[in-house]
Parts: structure tokens; C-alpha cells; sequence
């Protein structure tokens, strides 16, 4: 309830003038993102106002949207309640619906006063306020990772549009609870649950601060204390996700020295790295060289860009990263550029982006059980992400042990593969990270860890060595892939895999030289014979 001073300031306010009749007018006058905050505010059953908001976003865009009866319907139910007036104009003030406000014949500056008051008990709840404040600061890939994220809880948000109608559905389903707080109604029975949806939002820098609110009213609430508002849910804006300083990344930082780089890079003669240093073995393919057994068709070479990236129970629960995980501007550069190479060696190429990590494993073994021919000399499996050393990171931001994938390739399911030379590209950072890991490839890799390197045929080419970052501009690509996607369109017709790999080191090299950062590609490998991936120009067939 409005405190008594509260009610008499009000009163200097006339809002006597508003009955059912007026709200058939105003909502003509309201925009549908307007009108989808206001029944997100006033609805007080999540089940009645999602049911009426999904209806209206499906024709909102249609002529007739504003005859819809949203506003005159809660007014029906509501004017039974001394307070109704004051609520609607309270959600008007929230939503800085001025004109609407001055329309009514209100003073605006009076309006705004009172309801940015932190000492006043608002009606509106508050943590709606706050919902609805955090949803005015989500911007579109803020929903759609808040989607992807509540996938992994099974609550499936792909059909609602707006960020108040994702949140109405959470309070459907429980994963939130909202409910009134104190009066003479509903005292002693106050419940909010906030913090499954507040751990998700921890995960987006930006929007913290949020989520931090989120559980002070909380916190507040459960407390019984009746003051909770403040300046996050009054009607003043908060600070725009656009407006507020970026978390600084090495991306960022050296993105105008990789830009140098790479107009450097651009005006290199590949013919000029020295012999000496690099000497090509282009003997022919014989005994002491896996068989290319179709020219026209090499092999397969499977991509998997995870460039976006977002919470998920998984990640949540094992908090097994330490800060959330960004999304990796310029990895579609990297894998169009892999994709172009690799079709021009003769490579069939298959590209999935942003898989979780149960749908990284799923995704692989479908390529190679329905893919992987015969006729195929060779599978290539490239994965551009996030990493830590000897990991890398899925789309729902679960680190996988780049053992398990090795486990995976040389499985008892996987029979496509045996004789076959593997070739596994990574595009990650390897540094130290202590967490654990989410273990799931389904036939017990577990027990056969202590013999990977012994597997035969599989050659593991990292973009750096451990405990070093790998360095990635955001508009032209990461230094390693397009390095070695530039070294394999000069020299796949003349040198072997090693040797091709070793003129990558050596370019990477003198570019991070250049740069003073710390960056050399690593090759590990248990192949047993010359890896081409083209048959050599002076073959003598």
C-alpha cells in the first residue's frame, strides 16, 4: 500500500478522470513494445498476460492491432481496487510514456517526481520493475543467448519475440517466481525466486549489474523490508548496454597491430622463406606415403566455428569457466576462408556453427558414419573456439578435453576412420585453466586416455603451444587459420603435411616477432608414413 504522505501527494495529481471508457482511447495511442511492458507491469497472473501478449505480438503488426481490449480488460478486473489508477499511472511513468501522461492532463515533472522517489512503496512489484528495466537493456544477442541458455534447462522461448514474454513464460513454468508483496492481502506470504535466471544473466558482462539487483530485491523481500525500490527500477533510464565501458580483450587490444600485420602478411612472397630453413621433401608417393586414391575427391573436411556462445545449466551448475565466454567476432572469416581452401584441394567440406557439447560429438560422428567414403584418403576435422590448454570450448560454454574428440575419432563405432590418416586443426588459446570438464563421449574413452598417443594415423595441429594465447583480429580472421589456409593454396601440390606445417610456424612466428606476443602453432602427431594432401605435381604416375 501507498504510505499515507504518499497518497496525499498523489491526490495533487488528477487522475479521478480515468475510468474504463478512457483506456479504449489511450491504448490507440500506445506503440505494441509499449503495450507488451505495460501488460507485463499491470497483469499480476503471468498465465492471463502471456496468453493475451502472445495472441497480440502474433498481430501486432496487423491494422487493426490497436482495437485490441488489453488495457480496458485489466481495468475490468482491476477497478475493484482502490489503487488501480495509481498503478496504471505508475507503469506509464516506468515506461516513460510522457506523452500519454500530458494527454491525461497530468503534470509530467510532478509524475516523475513522485515515482522516482526511492523512498516511496511503489504497487507495482519491484522486481518486475527490475525485469522489466533488464529487458529495456538485453539487446538481440543478449535474447538470444538467454534463449539458448534456457534451452539447456528444456524451457524452449524460440516462439516469443519479446525479452517480457520470455520472462512471463519463466514465471509460467516456476523457473521464476513473482509474486505481490506486502499488503493487507498477501502479508506473510511474500516469494520470489529469482536466482536460476539471475545466474544465467551473470554470464553476460554487460549485464551484471542486473542481475546483482535482481537478488538485493530478493534478498529484500524475503526480508520483509517494504522499501525496496531504488534507482534501477524507478521510471529513470538506466544506463544503455551500448552506453556502458567494454570489457577489454586481446582482440580488441591489438586489433590495430593485426591489422598492420595483416596488410604485411598481404604483400609477402611465400617463395621467399628460406630453403634452408624449410626444406620441401616432394618425393614421390610410394611405400613411404598414405595412398591418395581419388584426386578429385580427397576426403572430408568437417568445420565447426563455435563463434557465439552462451550460458547453459552445464556451464552454470559446474562452473567450469572462470568469466563468461565472449563471442569470437571474426571465426566466420576463419571458416570461409578454411571452407574455399579446402574445396579448392578437392575436399568435400561440411560446416556446422555454435553446437553445444553434446551436439559437437553427435555432429562428428554423423559426418563420419554417413559421410566418410571408401574413396576418402583422409578426414579432416577443424574446430575454431575458445580454449584452455588441452580443451576446448563448445556453444553452451562447457569445456571438452580435445583427448575425448581424439577418443571419439579412433572409437569401436567410428570403424570408417581406421587406416585413414586424421587430421585435427585447432583454433584456440591454450592457457592454464584448472577447472573441470564435462566428459561425454558414450563409449567409455575414460579408461583408454593413457593410450591416445599411441593411436596410429592422427596428426593434432594447434594454433599455439600451451600456456600461450592464440591472437585473432575481428574482421580479417585469426593469424594461425589464415596462415595456414594461404600456405596450403601455395604449397599442397609440393610438401608434405609437416612440412607444410612447419612453413606455417615459421610465418606465425615472424608475425608475432613482430608483434611481441606470444604465439607458435604446435603440431603433435603419430602418423607412420608422408601425409600429401594433394598428389605431387612431379609424380611420375
Amino acid at each position: 500500500m501507498l504510505r499515507s504522505d504518499a497518497q496525499q501527494q498523489t491526490n495533487s495529481i488528477n487522475i479521478n478522470m480515468l475510468n474504463i471508457d478512457m483506456m479504449s482511447l489511450i491504448q490507440k495511442e500506445i506503440e505494441p513494445y509499449d503495450m507488451i511492458s505495460l501488460v507485463f507491469l499491470l497483469y499480476e497472473n503471468p498465465d492471463t498476460a502471456l496468453q493475451r501478449l502472445a495472441i497480440y505480438q502474433r498481430v501486432s503488426m496487423d491494422i487493426d492491432a490497436n482495437d485490441t481490449d488489453l488495457l480496458r480488460d485489466w481495468v475490468s478486473h482491476s477497478q475493484s481496487r482502490l489503487t488501480w489508477k495509481n498503478e496504471f499511472l505508475e507503469a506509464l511513468a516506468t515506461c516513460q510514456l510522457y506523452s500519454i501522461i500530458r494527454k491525461l492532463g497530468l503534470d509530467v515533472s510532478a509524475v516523475k517526481q513522485f515515482y522516482q522517489n526511492a523512498g516511496n512503496n511503489t504497487l507495482i512489484h519491484p522486481m518486475k520493475k527490475a525485469l522489466y528495466k533488464l529487458c529495456e537493456n538485453m539487446n538481440a544477442d543478449n535474447v538470444y543467448k538467454l534463449k539458448k541458455a534456457l534451452l539447456t534447462y528444456n524451457i524452449d522461448t524460440t516462439d516469443y519475440e519479446a525479452c517480457e514474454l520470455v520472462f512471463l513464460y519463466l514465471m509460467c513454468q516456476r523457473f521464476i517466481t513473482v509474486k505481490q508483496v506486502n499488503n493487507q492481502n498477501t502479508k506473510g506470504k511474500n516469494d520470489c525466486g529469482i536466482e536460476n535466471l539471475a545466474k544465467i544473466i551473470d554470464n553476460f558482462p554487460e549485464l551484471q549489474s542486473f542481475a546483482n539487483e535482481l537478488r538485493r530485491i530478493e534478498r529484500n523481500i524475503c526480508n520483509n523490508e517494504t522499501n525496496v525500490n531504488d534507482g534501477m527500477v524507478t521510471s529513470t533510464p538506466s544506463v544503455s548496454v551500448r552506453d556502458e565501458p567494454k570489457v577489454d580483450n586481446n582482440d580488441k587490444k591489438y586489433a590495430k597491430d593485426l591489422s598492420d600485420v595483416f596488410q604485411w602478411f598481404n604483400g609477402l612472397n611465400m617463395e621467399d622463406i628460406p630453403e634452408k630453413e624449410l626444406k620441401s621433401d616432394t618425393m614421390h608417393l610410394s611405400k613411404d606415403s598414405y595412398p591418395i586414391k581419388d584426386s578429385n575427391n580427397i576426403g572430408i573436411c568437417l568445420i565447426i566455428n563455435q563463434e557465439k556462445f552462451h550460458p547453459s545449466k552445464e556451464s552454470i551448475e559446474g562452473n567450469v569457466h572462470a568469466r563468461p565466454l565472449e563471442n569470437r567476432l571474426g571465426s566466420t572469416r576463419d571458416k570461409e576462408t578454411l571452407k574455399s581452401t579446402m574445396e579448392g584441394l578437392n575436399f568435400e567440406v561440411i560446416t556446422y556453427d555454435n553446437l553445444d557439447h553434446k551436439a559437437m560429438f553427435e555432429k562428428i560422428k554423423d559426418v563420419i558414419n554417413y559421410r566418410v567414403r571408401d574413396n576418402h584418403s583422409m578426414f579432416m576435422l577443424c574446430i575454431l573456439s575458445h580454449g584452455t590448454k588441452g580443451h576446448v570450448y563448445a556453444a553452451d560454454s562447457v569445456k571438452v578435453k580435445v583427448e575425448d574428440i581424439e577418443s571419439l575419432l579412433d572409437s569401436d563405432d567410428l570403424t570408417k576412420l581406421r587406416h585413414k590418416p586424421k587430421l585435427l586443426i585447432l583454433q584456440a588459446c591454450q592457457v592454464k585453466d584448472d577447472t573441470p570438464y564435462t566428459a561425454i563421449v558414450a563409449d567409455s574413452p575414460r579408461p583408454v586416455y593413457r593410450h591416445y598417443i599411441k593411436k596410429s594415423d592422427f596428426i593434432i595441429y594447434w594454433a599455439t603451444a600451451p600456456d600461450y594465447e592464440a591472437y585473432r583480429h575481428e574482421k580479417m580472421g585469426s593469424i594461425f587459420i589464415q596462415m595456414l589456409c594461404e600456405t596450403l593454396k601455395q604449397f599442397s601440390k609440393t610438401d608434405h603435411v609437416n612440412d607444410l606445417f612447419t612453413k606455417v610456424n615459421y610465418c606465425v612466428k615472424r608475425i608475432c616477432v613482430s608483434l611481441k606476443r606470444d604465439q607458435l602453432p604446435k603440431v603433435e602427431h603419430t602418423l607412420m608414413k608422408k601425409l600429401y594432401l594433394q598428389i605431387p605435381e612431379n609424380n611420375n604416375k
